[in-house]
Protein backbone atom coordinates (compact mmCIF):
# COMPACT_ATOMS: atom_id res chain seq x y z
CA UNK A 1 0.00 0.00 0.00
CA UNK A 2 1.30 3.40 -0.97
CA UNK A 3 0.84 5.72 2.16
CA UNK A 4 0.98 9.60 1.27
CA UNK A 5 3.52 11.45 1.97
CA UNK A 6 2.21 14.13 4.88
CA UNK A 7 -0.19 11.62 7.28
CA UNK A 8 -2.53 13.48 8.79
CA UNK A 9 -4.63 12.67 11.90
CA UNK A 10 -7.49 11.00 9.48
CA UNK A 11 -5.11 9.04 8.53
CA UNK A 12 -4.20 6.91 11.31
CA UNK A 13 -5.34 3.91 12.83
CA UNK A 14 -4.06 0.69 14.31
CA UNK A 15 -3.95 -0.68 10.60
CA UNK A 16 -2.72 1.84 9.04
CA UNK A 17 0.48 1.98 11.72
CA UNK A 18 0.54 -1.58 11.57
CA UNK A 19 1.01 -1.61 7.48
CA UNK A 20 3.77 1.79 8.37
CA UNK A 21 5.59 -0.95 10.21
CA UNK A 22 5.70 -4.22 8.45
CA UNK A 23 7.13 -1.94 5.44
CA UNK A 24 9.65 -0.45 7.80
CA UNK A 25 10.71 -4.74 8.91
CA UNK A 26 9.38 -4.44 12.22
CA UNK A 27 7.68 -7.01 14.09
CA UNK A 28 4.32 -6.42 14.81
CA UNK A 29 0.73 -7.99 16.20
CA UNK A 30 -2.32 -6.72 17.23
CA UNK A 31 -3.02 -7.65 20.56
CA UNK A 32 -6.11 -9.06 22.64
CA UNK A 33 -7.18 -5.52 23.23
CA UNK A 34 -7.18 -4.12 20.12
CA UNK A 35 -3.81 -2.34 20.67
CA UNK A 36 -0.59 -2.01 18.35
CA UNK A 37 2.43 -4.05 19.55
CA UNK A 38 5.66 -3.18 17.50
CA UNK A 39 8.67 -5.08 18.42
CA UNK A 40 12.64 -4.47 17.94
CA UNK A 41 14.50 -6.21 20.75
CA UNK A 42 12.32 -4.02 22.62
CA UNK A 43 8.60 -4.17 23.03
CA UNK A 44 6.36 -1.12 22.91
CA UNK A 45 2.63 -0.49 22.33
CA UNK A 46 1.68 1.99 19.78
CA UNK A 47 -1.44 3.64 20.63
CA UNK A 48 -3.12 6.87 18.96
CA UNK A 49 -4.56 9.05 20.98
CA UNK A 50 -8.71 9.12 20.84
CA UNK A 51 -8.82 11.70 18.02
CA UNK A 52 -5.12 10.73 16.83
CA UNK A 53 -3.32 13.82 16.98
CA UNK A 54 -0.90 11.75 18.69
CA UNK A 55 0.71 8.62 19.28
CA UNK A 56 1.52 7.65 22.47
CA UNK A 57 4.46 5.31 22.85
CA UNK A 58 4.31 2.81 25.41
CA UNK A 59 6.84 0.12 27.37
CA UNK A 60 6.14 -2.02 30.51
CA UNK A 61 9.08 -2.87 32.30
CA UNK A 62 9.82 -6.14 34.03
CA UNK A 63 11.46 -6.10 37.21
CA UNK A 64 12.67 -8.53 39.95
CA UNK A 65 10.12 -9.78 42.39
CA UNK A 66 12.66 -8.85 45.19
CA UNK A 67 12.10 -4.66 43.91
CA UNK A 68 11.61 -2.67 46.19
CA UNK A 69 8.85 0.43 45.05
CA UNK A 70 11.74 2.55 46.47
CA UNK A 71 14.47 0.75 43.94
CA UNK A 72 11.75 1.19 41.32
CA UNK A 73 11.15 4.94 42.08
CA UNK A 74 14.98 5.11 42.06
CA UNK A 75 15.25 3.61 38.41
CA UNK A 76 12.80 5.85 36.90
CA UNK A 77 14.52 8.92 38.20
CA UNK A 78 18.09 8.25 36.87
CA UNK A 79 16.07 7.27 33.90
CA UNK A 80 14.14 10.84 33.46
CA UNK A 81 17.56 13.00 34.83
CA UNK A 82 19.77 10.78 32.20
CA UNK A 83 17.87 9.95 29.32
CA UNK A 84 15.95 13.63 28.01
CA UNK A 85 14.05 11.83 25.55
CA UNK A 86 11.95 9.35 27.20
CA UNK A 87 9.91 9.63 30.36
CA UNK A 88 9.91 6.83 33.07
CA UNK A 89 7.55 6.45 36.18
CA UNK A 90 5.86 3.68 38.68
CA UNK A 91 2.78 2.99 38.04
CA UNK A 92 -0.34 2.38 40.73
CA UNK A 93 0.70 -1.68 40.37
CA UNK A 94 4.03 -0.83 40.82
CA UNK A 95 5.27 -1.19 37.24
CA UNK A 96 7.88 0.32 35.86
CA UNK A 97 6.64 2.68 32.50
CA UNK A 98 8.37 4.01 29.52
CA UNK A 99 6.48 6.60 27.12
CA UNK A 100 6.80 9.39 24.87
CA UNK A 101 4.51 10.88 22.39
CA UNK A 102 4.38 11.89 18.86
CA UNK A 103 2.66 14.77 17.83
CA UNK A 104 0.58 13.89 14.33
CA UNK A 105 -1.63 17.22 14.20
CA UNK A 106 -0.57 19.41 11.34
CA UNK A 107 0.64 16.15 9.55
CA UNK A 108 3.94 14.01 9.88
CA UNK A 109 5.85 11.41 7.47
CA UNK A 110 5.65 7.48 8.39
CA UNK A 111 9.27 8.20 7.81
CA UNK A 112 9.00 10.01 10.96
CA UNK A 113 6.41 8.18 12.62
CA UNK A 114 8.78 5.01 12.14
CA UNK A 115 12.09 6.67 13.28
CA UNK A 116 10.77 8.04 16.32
CA UNK A 117 9.30 4.62 17.44
CA UNK A 118 12.90 3.26 16.34
CA UNK A 119 14.68 5.73 19.00
CA UNK A 120 11.93 5.14 21.58
CA UNK A 121 12.89 1.27 21.32
CA UNK A 122 17.23 2.04 21.15
CA UNK A 123 16.56 4.58 24.14
CA UNK A 124 14.80 1.74 26.20
CA UNK A 125 17.55 -0.29 25.50
CA UNK A 126 20.22 2.05 26.26
CA UNK A 127 18.33 3.74 29.99
CA UNK A 128 17.93 0.31 31.26
CA UNK A 129 21.81 -0.16 30.30
CA UNK A 130 23.10 2.61 31.81
CA UNK A 131 20.31 3.31 34.55
CA UNK A 132 19.60 0.41 36.36
CA UNK A 133 21.99 0.63 39.02
CA UNK A 134 20.58 -1.08 41.73
CA UNK A 135 19.85 -4.79 38.76
CA UNK A 136 16.30 -4.44 38.87
CA UNK A 137 15.12 -4.91 35.64
CA UNK A 138 14.21 -8.57 34.64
Amino acid sequence: MQFPEILLPNDISVESLQRLFQEANLETRIDGDGDLVVTRGVTCYVIPTQDSVRLLLLTFVGTKDEATTAQKIDFANRVNNQIATVRAHVNQKEKVVFDSHIPIDGGITGVAIVAATKFFLIAIAHAIDSCDDADIVR
